[in-house]
């Protein structure tokens, strides 16, 4: 709708600029610097300019390939030209790509040597705001990119699921309600498409949960543990500040151990899964012995003592298979049949040292000067043995009448 340009033998001043497409608006300003150099010379082409946009929508600005001409090919991939040396300062209070709506963009673009470099890019979206630097070099035959991403606040049901590459980092975020703070630094090589090629993904992520609460009826996964931990209840498993390590590399994602608390039971979880959705997983529970059923219980009321109230037992949970198919199995019953023993153990030993002190009592009034005046003997060993043995066979009377 209006553009204005100042043109001078060393550099094109571009001071106005305002243009629409589709529903996207620009206005931009800027200098474009050795035009001649370029176009008699085949020299760089320097650029910098100020764009700002209140909408600014991607697709209007793609195109569909024509499969029909002979000039392109299935494997030709899109080029950043060699000759372009450009910075670019964005300002945009929407952008709109494929299926996400980002709000309050800023950062600075940089063209060169056939890369797309992001500084300080920052946006808000997902609830909460993201900032990004990277590259993408298209140098290579197969373009590449490299990038970190720190994200402050982000809703993890919304972020884990409209996007595909943080949904193959991890799946079971759609079963998470609440938000997170993450750091992540990933590289790989990009499809004909410019999305990430994840076989080829590799790097680490660190993730710090918010207000988190788990809907086990939102992931197979959750479902299962459910399902085989008598004592669980997933619905009232709290996540907040709670802290993950990842690592990925050739499609697969290891997690290194972490540690959360579900009432009065400890849990350790370590594993790993694939972008394609297998998964090996060991989760350990810290079991207060109070929570392995009734046998368990009444050999507890037995003992009463403190010693057996501390007692927990670990029992592992070993989860296979798919996150769409998991498969979990434990080793419950044995821990449950390892502690029963263990109490047995504990009540034989309690019996035992009763029965020393006994003895010991019976030994000292033995060994106590008799008082004449009792008229009883005491004989507390008889006593003791009779209670245990039973009472003395009365002999057979021969004379009968």
């Amino acid at each position: 709708s209006n553009t204005n340009i100042d043109f001078k033998t060393e550099s094109i001043k571009l001071t106005a600029f305002n243009a629409t497409s589709g529903t996207s608006d620009l206005e931009a300003t800027g200098t474009l610097e050795n035009l001649l150099g370029f176009l008699l010379s085949n020299k760089t082409l320097q650029g910098n300019f100020n764009v700002n946009s209140n909408q600014f929508a991607v697709s209007d600005f793609m195109v569909e390939n024509d499969t029909s001409t002979s000039e392109t090919s299935e494997n030709q991939t899109l080029k950043i030209p060699a000759f372009l040396d450009c910075t670019v300062n964005a300002n945009a209070k929407t952008v709109l790509y494929d299926n996400l709506t980002l709000n309050n963009v800023k950062g600075t673009l940089i063209l060169k040597d056939e890369k797309a470099e992001f500084k300080n890019l920052k946006s808000d979206i997902f609830d909460g705001n993201i900032a990004l630097n990277g590259v993408v070099n298209t140098q290579p035959e197969t373009p590449t990119f490299n990038m970190n991403l720190d994200a402050s606040g982000l809703d993890i049901s919304k972020s884990f699921n409209d996007l595909d590459l943080l949904k193959a980092i991890v799946p079971v975020a759609e079963a998470l309600q609440g938000k997170l703070n993450s750091s992540i630094t990933l590289s790989g090589t990009l499809d004909e498409s410019y999305s990430p090629n994840l076989s080829t993904v590799s790097g680490d992520a660190l993730a710090e949960l918010l207000t988190t609460k788990v809907e086990p009826k939102n992931a197979e996964l959750f479902n299962a543990l459910d399902n085989k931990i008598p004592f669980l209840d997933l619905n009232n498993l709290d996540l907040k500040d709670l802290k993950t390590q990842l690592s990925f590399e050739n499609g697969q994602v290891a997690v290194q151990p972490f540690s959360l608390k579900y009432e009065d039971i400890d849990i350790t979880v370590s594993g790993s899964h694939g972008f394609d959705k297998s998964m090996n997983y060991k989760t350990v529970f810290d079991v207060p012995a109070k929570y392995l059923g009734n046998e368990v219980n009444n050999l507890l009321t037995q003992i009463d003592s403190e010693e057996a109230k501390d007692i927990t037992v670990p029992v592992t949970a070993t989860i296979g298979g798919m996150f769409t198919k998991p498969n979990v199995t434990t080793d419950l019953s044995q821990s449950v049949s390892n502690l029963t023993n263990q109490l047995i153990e504990i009540k034989k030993q309690q019996l035992l040292n009763q029965g020393g002190d006994l003895l010991n009592d019976i030994l000292n009034n033995n060994s106590k000067p008799k008082d004449s005046t009792d008229t009883k003997p005491n004989n507390p060993l008889g006593n003791v043995l009779g209670g245990i043995f039973g009472k003395k066979k009365k002999k057979k009377d021969t004379i009968k009448n």
